[in-house]
């Protein structure tokens, strides 16, 4: 065999064996036609020709390539292991699947209807945990700073009246604190033997108030009990009292209603009417006996006889 010829069998066996390595560690199918969809994404942070694509916990694919598209997002296409394909709702989202690792999740739709091999799915971006973490330090962080700042402000508002003689006001406030202190210091001195003895005469009128109590305890008793008959007493009068109140409510209103001979003399105009009446005629009488009192005594008997 001439060299040429071996040389020609070399580069293409060398041809097929890069073709199918290529296709293995891309997980392309040896032999049959690939399964391939792609997604628009904002971002991809962290995505390489390679990486894992994951549906429902499980490796069904690799990213095949990735380049800018026409409205300046990033189109990923991605080789799937799927002989029935895709739900036509389905979608894919870039997410963490652990802790420094990002790689594209499948998310299978529901639909009967299956995407034919090239066609294109929603693409969304999942910033996770680590997102969620990196926002949260980014405003801990804004708030850190923001209370250093407040807190250097604070500083220099007292660094600027420590300045400006605030040193010299709150030395002079210390000194009369202390002489002060030292005043009350000098009187609890002096005044020890008086304090003591106040102790002693106040523990001596307890002792006397305890001693007390405990002679009197029996007339203490006795008041009590004095005091609850009393109060029964008080409580029996009030019945007694509630209950003439209730008679003497009743007699009021037969009395208004003109019920009875009180209430009839009361409510009858009448008898007002003749009681006037009456009292006009006796004092027309007594003004007549008065006046010519002859009219009157001549009928009488006794002066008949003269």
């Amino acid at each position: 065999m001439r060299n040429e010829v071996k040389v020609a069998i070399t580069i293409f066996i060398a041809i097929i064996v890069a073709v199918f390595g290529y296709r293995f560690m891309s997980e392309t199918p040896l032999f049959g036609q690939t399964y391939q969809v792609y997604a628009d994404f904002d971002r991809v942070d962290g995505l390489l020709s390679g990486t894992p694509v994951y549906m429902q916990g499980i490796k069904v694919g690799t990213i095949a390539s990735m380049g800018f598209a026409d409205n300046d997002s990033i189109r990923v296409y991605v080789n799937l292991n799927l002989p029935n394909g895709l739900p036509a709702d389905s979608r894919a989202v870039i997410r963490s699947v652990q802790i420094l690792e990002t790689a594209i999740v499948i998310e299978r739709g529901t639909s009967p209807e299956r995407l034919p091999s090239g066609s294109k799915i929603p693409g969304f971006y999942d910033e996770g945990i680590l997102g969620a973490v990196t926002s949260l330090g980014e405003e801990i962080g804004g708030n850190v700073n923001e209370s250093l700042d407040k807190l250097n402000s604070v500083f220099s508002q007292v660094d600027g009246i420590l300045v400006d003689g605030g040193r010299d006001d709150i030395q002079q406030t210390l000194s009369g604190l202390n002489l002060t202190i030292n005043q009350i210091e000098r009187t609890l001195a002096a005044r020890s033997g008086e304090i003591e003895e106040a102790i002693v005469h106040l523990r001596n009128t307890l002792a006397n108030a305890e001693n007390l109590t405990a002679d009197e305890d029996e007339s203490i008793r006795n008041m009590i009990r004095n005091l609850e008959s009393a109060s029964a007493r008080l409580d029996t009068l009030t019945g007694s009292m509630d209950e003439m109140t209730g008679d003497l409510t009743e007699v009021i209103r037969k009395i208004n209603e003109g019920e009875g001979s009180l209430g009839l003399m009361i409510n009858d105009p009448s008898l007002y009417q003749n009681l006037d009446s009456l009292s006009y005629n006796l004092n027309k009488l007594i003004e007549d006996v008065n006046e010519n009192p002859r009219d009157f005594l001549k009928h009488l008997r006794l002066f008949s006889v003269f």
